[in-house]
């Protein structure tokens, strides 16, 4: 029996289908308590599905509700997607400055997976999230089925990257505090964000996003999260975890910004030391787009990620 009666052609069947797929796309959150922080975890796709656990990347307005405009080829797939909010993003609490270091948020995800009983899984991550998961996945090489890195895990933050390096940590909460981003309404922020106002990545936006005190809307990163946050990933070194990447023998996909012309020049010369470094990945420049990958291609990540895993099992 399908919703209570019984399909008598192929019509209801795939309406039935149809539907259930449409339930499967949409974004899901549980909150699920790691080591005392209450994350909020997105999800999209059949639990029980091949896992994939994907961390996000920096930003302003940055959450895990942003995979939501390019998962839905992996769901169609029959992946299932889990990305948390990482702590002071998106629905998830900020922690104390001390505990944004990159290995212990690497730490932190692999204890969420356990938690939700993944036990092996597709990992990925961008730009931050990408540093975390290049943790993870030398940590951990058992519990990896496959790496994807997304414009991160190539390069160190260093002077060639314009990182504030050498800036303490007090001085990048004080500089997060004066950036926070702040507008008016809606259009407002799609205009700093240089998106259309009705496109439905302003509405993932929001999720990231309050009222300010003092009128309009401010984004919910605080200073001592954001700021942290970058610290910390200042002092990791993705590069340094290269040699047990390469050691874990899983599948590793790298995809490289090209836009504008400094990254391109970034990506063209990090991408061969990488690929010296791990000989068995992936490592691909993608035309046309900006460090802001999975919104640039939306639809086309999760179908490039999904043709890539497909190849590499």
């Amino acid at each position: 029996m399908i919703g209570g009666r019984r399909p008598n052609d192929y019509g209801d069947v795939a309406q039935y289908m149809m539907r259930s797929l449409r339930r499967d796309r949409e974004m899901r959150v549980r909150h699920v308590d790691v080591g005392g922080t209450d994350l909020a975890v997105r999800e999209w796709g059949e639990a029980g599905g091949r896992p994939v656990l994907f961390a996000h990347a920096l930003g302003p307005a940055s959450s895990a509700a942003l995979l939501d405009v390019s998962v839905a080829p992996l769901v169609e797939a029959g992946f299932h997607v889990v990305s948390p909010d990482l702590p002071g993003y998106g629905d998830s609490p900020a922690l104390a400055a001390e505990d944004y270091s990159v290995p212990a948020m690497a730490d932190r995800l692999w204890s969420l997976a356990g938690q939700l009983g993944l036990d092996r899984v597709v990992l990925g991550g961008h730009s931050w999230g990408g540093a975390i998961a290049a943790y993870m996945a030398a940590a951990r090489p058992e519990r990896v089925e496959s790496l994807v890195l997304v414009d991160s895990g190539h390069v160190d933050y260093d002077a060639s990257t314009g990182a504030p390096v050498g800036a303490t940590l007090e001085e990048m909460v004080a500089a997060a505090g004066e950036s926070r981003l702040r507008a008016r309404d809606r259009a407002d922020l799609a205009g700093q964000l240089e998106v259309d106002v009705d496109d439905p990545l302003v509405d993932l936006i929001l999720i990231a996003v309050t009222e300010d005190p003092e009128g309009g809307l401010v984004t919910k990163v605080g200073a001592v999260a954001a700021g942290a946050a970058r610290y910390h990933l200042m002092q990791s070194s993705p590069v340094s975890r290269w040699p047990a990447i390469a050691a874990g023998g899983y599948p590793v996909l790298l995809l490289l910004a090209t836009e504008p012309a400094a990254t391109r020049e970034l990506s063209e010369q990090a991408a061969p030391r990488f690929a010296a470094a791990v000989p068995h990945a992936d490592v691909r420049l993608v035309e046309g787009v900006t460090h802001s990958l999975t919104t640039d291609l939306r639809d086309q990540f999760g179908r490039t990620v999904v043709e890539w895993l497909a190849s590499a099992r």
